[in-house]
């Protein structure tokens, strides 16, 4: 939106040229120099954005020139992600409570986790903005912010429940809006904690996603075969993957020496229970697919232990031995960044401290690679890897259920959750 055009110079140099006509909020405007300042900012802060912390950056008229370290095929993808939003970092004083952006509203006030208000920006840039205040409050429970929606204390209900959506379609006020997000339910193994590939396998086997996305979920979750939407250049069509098959799981497990010895249903080895701990978070549609999972897999002969916390804090450190996840698969529409963090060795997002040498080298080889047709194939190639080893099972990709009330005009669901409020939505 503040860039008219960018141009890749060569293998490491990019040419960005600003829209003229952009300003901050607080009249300031958008200049290649506020630009840079802020990409630095950003690689600084975010142990993502690594690729803007070692870049070297000049102007050049109303264009920034950027080099990478490094080739980097996905650069302009990048530079999309939220993290890399333009903000004024020298006309900033608090950034955590009211940076100083470009778009059509400001912060005046915030409580982390419970509400922000913004009011509209008078100086906003790209045409009138039709509302004058918006108001962001956090309501965690799904039959809260239901009724909250039915009642007209809130005008849009962002993230409901399937059950929650369909008791809010019932009221003549509302709107719902159904939307397939590449924000994907990833079942991730500890590779150090579950050693065993056949337990794996049984697992990944033993899972009906389509059981739990249509009967369980209502359609709240669209079964996954891969990281990526299948209407995606990136989607699963050529994935070889572990299919539901209940026989095949008791299957690998016997074959591993696993055995039912007390008829208790539970198979057993070296006079051990098979009992899992699968870790969750409340979010979403989290609780209701392992529920599911665990009833699932308890008919293939394994115990499951649904292990519930309030935030995910405990994926990074590494305390679970399986653990479902949830997020954005394609945050920018280019695949590199997601597959570095959640299948590279020791990336942000590797919580189950997969490595495979294998992987790493097609993902050295995607981070450089322009050509279209080849980074979708590599992309498949480091999916077909990660897979084979059984290291994770992409189990589905959320639905978001939206209830927009009736007098609200011009608010549009994306698949991308990060942006919602334009110059455009108002209340009637």
């Amino acid at each position: 939106w503040l860039a008219t055009k960018g141009e890749q110079v060569s293998g490491t140099t990019w040419k960005i040229t600003l829209n003229d006509k952009a300003v901050f909020s607080n009249g300031t405007k958008v200049t290649p120099e506020k630009v840079i300042a802020s990409l630095k900012r950003a690689g600084e802060k975010n142990s993502r954005a690594k690729v803007l912390k070692e870049a070297n950056y000049s102007v050049e008229g109303n264009s920034i020139i950027v080099q990478t370290k490094e080739p980097q095929a996905s650069f302009i993808h990048d530079l999309t992600d939220p993290y890399a939003a333009i903000i004024d970092v020298e006309g900033t004083k608090d950034f955590d409570k009211s940076p100083i952006g470009t778009g059509p509203f400001v912060v005046t006030s915030f409580e982390p986790n419970k509400k922000a208000v913004l009011a509209k920006n008078a100086k906003y840039w790209d045409g009138a903005v039709k509302s004058e205040q918006v108001e962001f409050v956090n309501i965690a429970d799904f039959n809260t912010l239901a009724l909250a929606a039915q009642n007209g204390e809130v005008d849009i209900a962002l993230a409901m429940s399937p059950q929650s959506a369909e008791s809010a379609a019932k009221s003549d006020k509302l709107t719902i809006a159904k939307t397939v997000q590449p924000r994907a339910y990833i079942l991730y193994f500890h590779m150090e904690k579950m050693t065993d590939k056949a337990v794996r396998e049984a697992i990944i086997y033993g899972v009906d996603k389509k059981t739990i996305g249509d009967k369980q979920l209502k359609g709240a979750v669209t079964p996954a075969n891969g990281a990526f939407l299948d209407n995606s250049d990136y989607g699963a069509k050529n994935l070889k993957v572990r299919e539901y098959n209940e026989a095949k799981a008791k299957e690998i497990l016997a074959a591993a020496g696993y055995k039912d010895t007390d008829q208790d249903g539970i198979v057993e080895k070296d006079g051990k229970p098979l009992v899992i701990k699968l870790s969750i978070y409340k979010r979403l549609a989290m609780e209701s697919i392992a529920t599911e999972m665990q009833a699932q897999l308890k008919k293939i002969g394994i115990k499951v232990e649904i292990d519930v916390h309030e935030k995910a804090s405990y994926m990074a450190p590494g305390n679970f031995e399986a653990a479902l996840y949830s997020m954005i698969t394609t945050p920018t529409g280019d695949p590199y960044a997601s597959l570095y963090d959640i299948m590279g060795t020791g990336r942000a997002s590797n919580f189950g401290r997969y490595s495979s040498p294998v992987v790493d080298g097609y993902l050295a080889d995607m981070s450089n690679n322009f050509n279209a047709a080849e980074r979708i194939a590599l992309a498949e190639k480091i999916q077909q890897v990660a897979l084979d080893d059984a290291a994770y099972a992409f189990i589905g990709f959320n639905n978001m259920h939206t209830a927009i009330s009736k007098s609200v005009s011009g608010y549009e669901t994306s698949a991308n959750d990060y942006y919602q409020m334009t110059k455009d939505v108002v209340k009637k």
